[in-house]
This record gives C-alpha cells, structure tokens and sequence, in this order.
C-alpha cells in the first residue's frame, strides 16, 4: 500500500509538473505572438515581402519630395504614382500585390502608433488610404474618383481620427488600449477653404458641399469664399458622380 501511493503521488507530481510546463508554454507562445504581431500582414513568399517592401519605400521616397511637390497633397499623391508607376507596373495593375502593400502600409503604421512615431503614422495612414482609394476606383469600381478630403484629414489627424483610422482596419486588438486612451478626443477636420483663419474645426460641426459632397467647411463664410475655386472641381466631381451612379444602375 505505501508503495503504491507513493507511486501514485509520484505520477500526480509528474502530472502537475507537466500541466504547469504547458500553461508556461502557452503564456510563452502567447508573449511571443503579441511581440511579433504583424497585425494583419501575412506576405505568402519573402520574395512578395520584398517587392512589397521596395515598392512602398520607392513611392514614399517620391512623396517625400517636398520640393517637387511645392508640399501640395494631391500632387504628391498622384505626382508618386506616376513617378513609380512604369518601373512598378506589376504592382500598380495587380490588385493581390496592392492588397498586400496597403496591408503592410497599416501594419507599418500601427506599429509606428504604439511606439510613439505619430508623425510618421499620419504619413503612412494618409499614403494608404490613397491606395485604397485607388483600388476601390480601379479594380472594385466602388467609388467614382479618389477624395482628397480624407488623406488630408489623415495627413493632419488627431490621435483619435489617426487611431480610430488604423484600429478598424487591423485583425487583431493591439490598438485596443490605444483607443481607449485618445477616445476622449475630438475628431478634427480640415477646411477646404484655402481662406480659412482657423483650418481646422470639429469634425460634426462641419458643413459639406450638397453639390459634389467632397468639400468640407468650417462656416457658411469660408464656403462662400471659396466658391470661386471650388466651382470648377465641383461640377467635374458632380458629372463624374452622376456618370458613376448611372452606370451602376445600368
């Protein structure tokens, strides 16, 4: 009998050993995912990580030319993709290879987020929503024209905008406890009013454009004064949205 039960003590000892080896395992691995999260950017082969990689690093190198761009936004914007488009044709006109840069633009940003580097994020966050933008025009056919309102609001962003922008975008929850930090703060938005005193104001209390709806304002005065400037892009953007909506009905 007291063999036994030593036996037996012996075999629930090793038995707690191991079950306490598997919960250090588990935490381990567990640790080991949240350090490496890619937050939703899975390249199938390392040869699709580096195009991907070169591809971003060659259009921000454009879009960073303040220079040649006089700091204006849209050129930036499309000024890189005509600047990167003949050398990286496979990728502009591939939708799987855009997926994935606007998957690893996000992730960039995200982890640019949470270690601080904000100015760099509002960058990233801004050049990819131009890619979707571009993909949703292009291949998905679910948008009439790119909006430059939203990258400009995501060049600027506040954290709230910013972090809200990457957080619902991403698979996994590593922006959570970001978001409940800034989630107090009030979303900002831009005045297209190139008179604006003030440029910014409360995202809600902005007035847009029932014409086009791609100009936002801060006041009945600043869109009346920028009526002049706005007027041609207005009916442009207004006959593209009508010809996109017609044709969707077809």
């Amino acid at each position: 009998k007291a063999r036994k039960a030593a036996k037996a003590a012996k075999e629930e000892a090793e038995q707690d050993r191991d079950n306490s080896f598997q919960v250090q395992l588990q935490l381990r691995r567990t640790q080991i995912n949240d350090a490496v999260c890619f937050h939703g950017y899975h390249p199938p082969t390392a040869a699709d990580d580096r195009i991907v990689r070169e591809f971003i690093l060659a259009y921000l190198e454009e879009y960073n030319d303040e220079d040649k761009w006089d700091r204006n936004l849209k050129t930036a914007l499309k000024g890189s993709f005509e600047a990167t488009f003949e050398k990286y044709a496979a990728v502009w006109t591939n939708l799987e290879t855009l997926e994935l840069v606007i998957s690893c633009i996000l992730f960039v940003a995200t982890k640019q987020v949470l270690s601080g580097n904000i100015p760099q994020a509002k960058i990233n966050a801004c050049v990819g929503n131009f890619f979707e933008q571009h993909v949703a025009c292009t291949f998905r056919h679910s948008k009439a024209s790119i909006e430059e309102a939203k990258m400009l609001e995501l060049s600027n962003a506040d954290s709230h905008t910013l972090v809200s922008y990457l957080r619902k975008r991403i698979p996994c929850s590593c922006l959570d406890e970001k978001y409940k930090e800034v989630k107090h703060v009030k979303k900002m938005g831009e005045c297209c009013s190139p008179y604006c005193p003030d440029a910014r104001v409360e995202r809600c209390k902005m007035l847009v454009c029932t014409r086009c709806r791609r100009a936002f304002y801060c006041s009945r005065e600043c869109q009346k004064s920028a009526w002049p400037i706005h007027k041609v892009n207005c009916e442009r953007n207004a006959a593209i949205q009508a010809n996109f909506d017609a044709d969707k009905k077809k």
